[in-house]
Parts: structure tokens; C-alpha cells; sequence
């Protein structure tokens, strides 16, 4: 049986396979794939000009929740590098309670914001409990997804701060510039024009790719299996026109020891800065800690962090402070889990 198996999974990755691959596969309108072409690659030339760049992320928790009602820490930061020296630091958290309210006989979740140390301020948000950008699959959303749209929105203003007081000359966010929640787009959009006004260069870098060639194959492996550089990026991939997705795309190996590909984007009235950015930030990724990624995005992503301990510290002081308040029906609506792993382990 394992034998099967494991000829099924080779047969999944036939290497010969990738040499017939054509093009990339984008879902949703908009999306116009470029055939998929050796010229394409081009060569990345570590290039050192003394830019600063501003590195983004952020990281949540939940502390407290129950099927109607989700206390989370949100935490953000920025981190500015210039010649590979980190030159300064910021973050920014949130207290966020979010609970589900009735409005028009539909039932939304609603936040508020309390405010606590270097605290960030975002507009009120409230999202419908089937809003689709928060749903997995046919279900009322869980009401602690609203923390990760949350995070998002205080990740695109933490960058909007960077590019209003000019702290940077590159801005690079965690992920990709495509909207996919409800609002999202107003954030995306303030940012954009402050760039632009700004002239700060803004990009984003994905940790993790899911595109797809039309038969199936990942498209950062077809890209590696016929590089023809050590170190490299490849554009053009695809022509974008949608309200939702502002950017040019780039694929790119961004240091020849690395064995990850990065789904890079800039935006698109900055198009003609996306090599000189690509050699640039490839000045960033010799760090061994994670060769070919950017330390910056390293960095940041431990100080947004938010610690099993600290969070579990977080928890104890409200649920002291909740004692003999009614709260443990509610808890125990989302606690079965937790339970059933306590007593497995």
C-alpha cells in the first residue's frame, strides 16, 4: 500500500512534466497570464544605493473568547534597515473586543478599541457574520477571524505612518497587495496615495505561494526547475487589471543558496522601479538564520509576535478579574477543543 502511495506522490511531481508547462493560472477576472518563457528570467545584481527600507508585520492573539464574543492583542510593527544595519524600530498594539451584536435582523460582529501602550488607531469595523471574505465555507463566519482582518488593516496603516513621515524609502509588507476582505481596500488605498505622494517605493513579499501553471504544477517550482541564473527574478508574469489588486507581480530567487522562491509585488504606477527594488532588498537576504529571505521580515516578525506566555499571562489576569461573573458558559462554548487536547497529549 505505502509502495502506492508513494508512487502516486512521485507521479504528482514528474519532473519532466514541468518542461511542458505554458502558463500560469490566476483565478478571478482581471488577470491576463504571460506564457511562461525562459527570457523572462532575469538576473539579480546585489546592488547597495543606502536606501532605508522599512520592513512590516504584524502578529494577534486571542485571549479570551466564546462563540459571541473575542478579546484579542494585536501587535504591529515596523523595522528600518539601511546597509543591512537595523537603524530603528516601532510598535504599535491593539486591545480589540469583538462581539456579536443584532443590527437589522442580521447578526454582525462589532469591535471596540481600547487603548493601551503605543497604541494604533483604526476606523470602527464591523463585519456581517456571513461575510464572505471571512467565511470557510457555507457557515456563519467564527467570530475570531475579524482579529486577522484586523491585523491586516493595522499593517497597511502602520506602513501608511512610515510613508507619511518619510521614515523610508521602501516600504516592504508581509504578504501581497491584493484586497480580498471587505474594506481592505480603503486601507490599500490610502497607503497607495501616500506613497505615491511620499515617493516611497511599496512592495510586498509572500512568504508562501500558491499559484498554479494551467496543468497543475506549482509555479515556483516550474520557475526554479528552468532558471537559468543563480540567483534571479522573473517578470513578466501577468498583466493585472482589477480595483482589487493595484500591483505588478515578480517572482524571485533572491540569493543563490536558497532553496525558496518569493512571490514579490510592487505597485503599479511604481512598476519601473521593481528591479532596481529587487536588487536592492537582495542585499537584505544573506543572513544564514534564513538565506534568501529578508532578515528585515525576520526582525519584524519577532517583535509583532505575540508569546504563548504572554498570552496565557493576559488571559489569567482577566479571567481573574471575570471571576464570579457568569463567564464560563460562554467560554465553554469554544473550550471543547482545548479539552479534548489536554487529554490526548
Amino acid at each position: 500500500m505505502y509502495d502506492e502511495v508513494i508512487n502516486k506522490i512521485l507521479e504528482s511531481i514528474d519532473e519532466k512534466a514541468i518542461l511542458r508547462e505554458t502558463y500560469p493560472k490566476f483565478s478571478g477576472e482581471g488577470y491576463r497570464a504571460h506564457k511562461i518563457d525562459a527570457r523572462n528570467f532575469h538576473e539579480i545584481n546585489k546592488t547597495n544605493l543606502n536606501k532605508k527600507i522599512a520592513f512590516v508585520d504584524g502578529g494577534n492573539a486571542e485571549i479570551i473568547g466564546s462563540a459571541n464574543f473575542s478579546l484579542n492583542l494585536i501587535r504591529v510593527c515596523y523595522v528600518i534597515y539601511q546597509n543591512n544595519k537595523k537603524i530603528t524600530s516601532k510598535k504599535f498594539e491593539i486591545l480589540a473586543f469583538i462581539q456579536a451584536i443584532n443590527q437589522n435582523n442580521e447578526i454582525q460582529y462589532k469591535t471596540s478599541f481600547f487603548k493601551i501602550r503605543n497604541h494604533i488607531e483604526l476606523d470602527e469595523i464591523t463585519f456581517n457574520s456571513f461575510d464572505h471574505t471571512l467565511m470557510l465555507g457555507i457557515n456563519r463566519a467564527e467570530i475570531s477571524s475579524v482579529a486577522n482582518a484586523i491585523r491586516r488593516f493595522a499593517e497597511l496603516k502602520t506602513a501608511k505612518i512610515v510613508s507619511d513621515e518619510n521614515l523610508a524609502d521602501i516600504i516592504v509588507l508581509d504578504g501581497n497587495m491584493q484586497s480580498t476582505l471587505t474594506n481592505e481596500n480603503k486601507y490599500l488605498n490610502e497607503l497607495y496615495e501616500s506613497c505615491t505622494k511620499s515617493n516611497v517605493i511599496l512592495t510586498a513579499l509572500s512568504k508562501t505561494s500558491s499559484l498554479f501553471t494551467d496543468n497543475g504544477n506549482l509555479l515556483s517550482v516550474v520557475l526554479e526547475n528552468i532558471s537559468i541564473f543563480p540567483s534571479w527574478f522573473y517578470y513578466p508574469i501577468v498583466e493585472i487589471n482589477s480595483i482589487n489588486h493595484k500591483a505588478e507581480m515578480f517572482f524571485a530567487k533572491f540569493h543563490n543558496k536558497s532553496k525558496h522562491i518569493f512571490r514579490f509585488e510592487i505597485i503599479n504606477v511604481q512598476r519601473e522601479k521593481g528591479e532596481e527594488t529587487i536588487n536592492t532588498l537582495a542585499g537584505n537576504c544573506i543572513d544564514p538564520i534564513f538565506i534568501g529571505y529578508p532578515y528585515g521580515l525576520v526582525e519584524a516578525d519577532r517583535i509583532a509576535r505575540i508569546s504563548n506566555n504572554e498570552k496565557e499571562s493576559l488571559k489569567t489576569i482577566f479571567l481573574i478579574k471575570l471571576k464570579n461573573k457568569n463567564i464560563e458558559k460562554y467560554l465553554s462554548s469554544v473550550n471543547a477543543h482545548e479539552i479534548i487536547d489536554r487529554i490526548s497529549f
